[in-house]
């Protein structure tokens, strides 16, 4: 997984925003019912916003963006619902009260209807800021059906099998159906001390809702920002989750989550990492993705200016390329690209990725 030199400068035109699905889609994704689980990991600038697509046609969004910005989170957010057939978020889970994670939930609101909100009750950051955007959402998520969930509870996405594994803290207490096996990559675990969380200030962090998907033979998990301590609990000495087919990277691809007990505990085949330019993307999450014995392939929703040509994967794996670092008058998070990884699964655990910035895609069959 040597990486490649990346040298030209994406420019597009706001109409990049409805460029994911337009490139990317098929007609069986855009008629439902259909035969596959569809995933879109979205470009919202190295926050969190990744939509499930049932072939029931039912939606579960996993978190939404970033606020401000004219609402650009979610205006991608909605026009990948669109070009998806997606008319309502059935299920809305906000792993988490941080704002790159639950911020554009207002402004998402505005644009699509959001039946349920799962999350797992109440923030306990106290700056003003964070009260405040834990507020809003708060008063939104009151105007529909409210649910607080724990490690064990299902999420009713009809024809999937959806696990709550984490939630306020907690961890599963017994392995799902057909895990539980001793995790040998739990020996030399290092815990990260007072240092660590406090420089990241994961308190919101270490209680992200976490879910196993499951559709026929196909197993993925989202975990938020879920904290490497907390991965500890939920794989040693133990593996409660068994297998997956699909990683999505854990908190963006930063440091402190996505351990070798996590990662490759969990066997599995093909990463998708939602980073953003210098959000995510550390050297170590890429040496622990790259160590992993089951890992064929890694996908980037942005190159990753901290980990440069040295770890980044080959350009067509990467949905969103820059060469100028951002600087003060031009964030990061101002950029107009809006190109995204996407998965489309199979009852039979065979499974297909594509990148819809170049249209590059891979297909792969399921596990021996």
């Amino acid at each position: 997984m040597s990486g490649a030199k990346v040298t030209s400068v994406i420019r597009v035109t706001t109409l990049s925003l409805l460029c994911f699905a337009v490139t990317v889609s098929s007609p069986v994704a855009q008629s439902r019912p259909g035969d596959t689980l569809d995933i879109y990991v979205i470009d919202v600038e190295g926050g969190e916003a990744t939509l499930f697509v049932a072939p029931s046609g039912e939606s579960m969004l996993v978190d939404t963006g970033w606020p401000g910005f004219d609402g650009r989170d979610a205006d991608r957010i909605a026009a990948v619902a669109e070009q998806a057939g997606v008319t309502q978020i059935d299920y809305l889970v906000v792993t988490h009260f941080h704002t790159d994670h639950m911020g554009g939930t207002e402004q998402l609101a505005n644009r699509l209807p959001v039946v349920h909100f799962i999350d797992h009750g109440i923030t306990i950051d106290q700056g003003d800021r964070a009260r405040a955007a834990f507020e809003v959402y708060s008063n939104l998520r009151s105007n529909g059906t409210h649910r607080v969930v724990r490690p064990g509870d299902p999420v009713p996405v009809t024809g999937l099998d959806v696990r709550i594994i984490a939630s306020d803290g907690s961890v599963l207490n017994s392995p799902l159906a057909g895990a539980g096996d001793a995790n040998p990559f739990c020996e030399g675990f290092t815990f990260h001390g007072a240092d660590i969380t406090s420089r990241f200030g994961d308190a919101e962090d270490q209680r992200s809702v976490s879910a196993f998907i499951g559709f026929g033979r196909f197993r993925t998990l989202i975990m938020g920002d879920l904290t490497w301590n907390k991965e500890h609990a939920l794989m040693c000495p133990d593996n409660k989750i068994g297998t997956a087919d699909l990683y999505l990277v854990s908190h963006h691809g930063s440091d402190t989550s996505g351990s070798e007990a996590l990662v490759h505990g969990l066997q599995p085949r093909v990463a998708v990492m939602n980073n953003g330019p210098r959000k995510g993307g550390a050297v170590q999450t890429f040496q622990i993705l790259q160590a992993a014995p089951s890992l064929e392939q890694l996908w980037q929703n942005h190159y990753a200016i901290p980990a440069g040509d040295e770890y980044n994967m080959p350009e067509r794996f990467i949905a969103n390329l820059q060469d100028e670092a951002p600087t003060q008058d031009t964030p990061a998070v101002h950029m107009e690209a809006a190109h995204g990884i996407k998965v489309s699964a199979r009852r039979d655990g065979s499974f297909t990725v594509t990148n819809s910035r170049n249209g590059f895609s891979r297909s792969y069959g399921p596990r021996n």
